[in-house]
C-alpha cells in the first residue's frame, strides 16, 4: 500500500511538476516536446550554451547541460572525431579518399567539425536520416560553414539495398559506415540485421564505427519525461562490450576495438571487414 502511494507521488512529481519546469529550458523542451533524439537537441548539447525562458529556464538548462550523461554525449562526439581523423590520414597515406556513410546522421556534427579534411577533399560524407527536419538542419549548418564534400539525404536506414543502388548510380561507395547512437533504440534482432547489411555493404578492410550505451546516469529521468520525435515513449537498450565483441565476431568483422568513456556510459565500437 505504502509503495503504491509513493509510486503515485513520484509519478505525479515527474509528470506534472518536473516536466513543466524542464520545459522552461531549451534542452528540457527539446527532450520532452520535439524529441530527445532529434538533431536539433544534440546540436544544443554540443553547443553547450544555456538557453531558456526567463532566468530560471536558463539556470535549468545550465544544470541539464552539465549532467554527466550530456557531458558523455559531448565526449562521444570527440571520440568519434578522433577515430575518423585517424582513418582519414591512414587512408591518405595509402592514396585513398575516405568515403563516409553516416546512418541516422542528424546534423552529423562530428563530421562537420572535420572542416579542413572536407575542404581539402580528403573525405567525402553522405549523411542519411529518415527525418526531413534533420536533413534540412544538416544541409543548412553545412552550407553556413561553407562545407564542401558533405551531403544530406532523406532515406530509410533499414533498406541498405536502396543505398547500394544509389551508390552504384552515383559511382560512390563508402569505406566507412557510422551509426552513432542508432543501435540503442533497437532490439537484438534488428541490430544484428543492420550490422550484417553493413558488413555486406562495406568493401574489404572497410570500417564500421558506432556508439552504444552501457549505462545512463539519467536513465530514470529520461524514461519518465523524455519522448522521441515521433511521440513514442523513450526506450533504450543497454549493452556491455562483450555483447558487441561476440556479435561482431560472429558476423565476420575483424580488428574489433571498443573504447569505454570516462563516465562508463558510452562505448565507441570500431571493426573492420
Amino acid at each position: 500500500m505504502i509503495k503504491r502511494i509513493l509510486a503515485r507521488i513520484e509519478n505525479f512529481f515527474y509528470r506534472h511538476i518536473l516536466k513543466n519546469l524542464l520545459k522552461l529550458s531549451k534542452l528540457g523542451y527539446g527532450t520532452i516536446i520535439t524529441g530527445a533524439e532529434s538533431g536539433a537537441n544534440f546540436e544544443h548539447m554540443y553547443n553547450n550554451h544555456p538557453e531558456g525562458r526567463f532566468i530560471i529556464g536558463r539556470y535549468i538548462d545550465k544544470v541539464l547541460l552539465n549532467l554527466p550523461a550530456v557531458q558523455a554525449t559531448r565526449g562521444r562526439k570527440e571520440d568519434i572525431k578522433r577515430v575518423l581523423w585517424n582513418e582519414i590520414y591512414n587512408n591518405k597515406l595509402a592514396n585513398k579518399k575516405t568515403h563516409v556513410l553516416d546512418l541516422a546522421s542528424g546534423g552529423a556534427r562530428y563530421l562537420r567539425e572535420l572542416t579542413d579534411e572536407h575542404q581539402n577533399g580528403d573525405i567525402e560524407s553522405l549523411c542519411i536520416d529518415k527525418d526531413r527536419t534533420c536533413v534540412k538542419l544538416g544541409e543548412n549548418l553545412a552550407a553556413g560553414a561553407q562545407l564542401s564534400n558533405i551531403r544530406f539525404f532523406q532515406g530509410d536506414i533499414f533498406h541498405l539495398n536502396h543505398l547500394r543502388d544509389m551508390s552504384l548510380r552515383v559511382r560512390w561507395k563508402p569505406n566507412v559506415v557510422i551509426a552513432s547512437g542508432l543501435f540503442i533504440y533497437f532490439d537484438a534482432n534488428a541490430v544484428e540485421k543492420m550490422l550484417k547489411e553493413i558488413y555486406d555493404f562495406l568493401p574489404y578492410k572497410g570500417l564500421v564505427i558506432f556508439s552504444s550505451y552501457e549505462n545512463l546516469s539519467s536513465r530514470k529521468l529520461m524514461r519518465k519525461v523524455a519522448s522521441t520525435s515521433s511521440g513514442e515513449e523513450w526506450t533504450l537498450y543497454y549493452r556491455k562490450p562483450d555483447y558487441w565483441r561476440s556479435l561482431l565476431h560472429r558476423i565476420g568483422f575483424d580488428q574489433i576495438f571498443i573504447l569505454r568513456d570516462q563516465w562508463q556510459m558510452n562505448n565507441i565500437c570500431t571493426a573492420r571487414k
